[in-house]
């Protein structure tokens, strides 16, 4: 017979936060990890079509410059401005609407005639990516029992990084059968079967539905119990009034904590966008050809997965706090060793592999530390909030490494400041509390 406290007969949260996760919710968290693969490949699909672009059209290097940059200021934009509206109206509601604005805009980019035609539609494809990376990443651990919740986010975080590296092999086959069409062709497709499958199989998850019931709230909560073998409720359980999600993220001790989470993600873009923007230079300037050094590059991405599956695999025996400090650390110093590396592919490759295992482990991890952080009445917007501001740091690398290097400064020297910030982030987080898994 099995017993239960009263915690868990007062309060469903309760319940579903220790009981054993249901079918429903594995697919439920499956299907976030197959939105976010779906992003991953996206948001390369541009990057490979853009060669094809050039040659066909005749734009100059600029043009599709202005293209690459409406689809990340898309994003930015989506992540921090439209991602509180998934607090507001529900998570399903904001991720059905975000879905339809990206597969027409896919299919906008499909059939563009000029390059105002790509710019737009990489615009609202960027907005529409913003908000659902948000999403899926808090709907990870709402869907979650608080043993698996860990598991469940560095699972769904890494699904964008494998999303990126298929698609980067599915769009090369595509470009070279079909033309640079097919991509966008191939990702609205996409865009539609993941349509389907969230508006037929997922629902607000009950601790949202609490914090903000709405009219519906007790038809809602009960939908969602019932789908995950629970008894319904003859009403909801009490819940503090939430407020506006934005607000949240600024009251009380909640200021202190977005606020550092922000610069963390701002610091750790810089030796992350770094080491993808100018390792295959760093490659090919070792006397290697740019096959090669694209090739090397690769396998950064490759760590960063393993990773990824790794911190899932053991989230839940595995404290996050010190595995987020250790990966920072080691892969800051692990930046500037592959620096040092001598002109031999297979240490450059092995090298890759260990660096990107740490580094972007650590992203993995840190993402892990933000989902606990937000009260899930405010999560999407914190999430989006951090991401949005956070990837500002992803345009220094570019330009301050390029500058630093036209003004004659060493591999080591651009390597030693673009690593620091990892050190930084380190610090910042020393006495960050990180909070267990909660009732929301």
């Amino acid at each position: 017979m099995t017993v239960i406290s009263a915690e868990q007969a007062s309060d469903p949260r309760a319940m579903l936060r220790d009981a054993p996760m249901s079918r429903f919710q594995v697919f439920a968290v499956a299907i976030c990890g197959l939105l976010a693969a779906v992003d991953g490949f996206d948001v390369v699909a541009i990057t490979f079509a853009a060669p094809a672009l050039l040659r066909e059209w005749g734009v100059t290097k600029a043009d599709t410059g202005y293209v690459l940059a409406a689809g990340l200021l898309g994003m930015a934009a989506g992540s921090l401005v439209l991602s509180p509206l998934a607090d507001s109206f529900g998570r399903r509601r904001v991720l059905l609407a975000s879905l339809v604005v990206i597969t027409a805009a896919t299919f906008w980019t499909a059939f563009s005639k000029g390059i105002v035609d790509l710019a737009i539609s990489r615009l609202l494809t960027g907005m529409g990516l913003g908000v659902v990376i948000s999403i899926v990443y808090s709907l990870a651990a709402e869907y979650s029992n608080a043993r698996r919740r860990d598991t469940a986010v560095s699972f769904v975080v890494t699904s964008f990084g494998i999303g990126a590296i298929s698609g980067g092999f599915l769009s090369a086959w595509l470009l070279q059968a079909f033309g640079w069409r097919a991509i966008f062709l191939c990702g609205g497709g996409l865009g539609i079967v993941m349509l389907l499958l969230v508006w037929r199989f997922l629902l607000d998850p009950l601790a949202l539905v609490i914090a903000r019931p709405g009219r519906d709230g007790l038809e809602r909560a009960n939908a969602y119990l019932s789908r995950c073998g629970h008894a319904i409720l003859s009403a909801l359980p009490p819940s503090e009034q939430a407020g506006a999600p934005i607000a949240a993220l600024f009251r009380g001790g909640m200021g202190k904590s977005t606020l550092i989470l922000t610069a963390v993600y701002f610091l750790y873009m810089i030796p992350q966008f770094y080491l993808q923007t100018w390792a295959p230079t760093l490659v090919a300037d070792l006397g290697f050809s740019p096959s090669r050094a694209a090739l090397v590059s690769a396998f950064f991405s490759v760590g960063g997965v393993t990773a990824g599956m790794s911190i899932a695999a053991g989230a839940q025996w595995i404290s996050i706090k010190p595995l987020t400090l250790a990966l920072m650390v080691v892969g800051g110093v692990l930046i500037l060793l592959f620096s040092l590396l001598p002109a031999s592919l297979g240490l450059l490759i092995a090298g890759a592999i260990v660096t990107g295992f740490f580094l972007q482990g650590g992203m993995v991890a840190f993402y892990v530390i933000m989902q606990r952080t937000f009260p899930v009445h405010a999560r999407a917007s914190g999430t989006g909030f951090v991401i949005g501001v956070g990837r500002l740091g992803s345009i220094l690398p570019p330009v301050v490494a390029g500058l630093m290097f036209t003004a004659g400064a060493s591999r080591m020297e651009v390597t030693a400041l673009m690593a620091a910030p990892a050190i930084i982030c380190v610090a910042l987080l020393w006495r960050f509390r990180v909070a267990p898994p909660t009732l929301t």
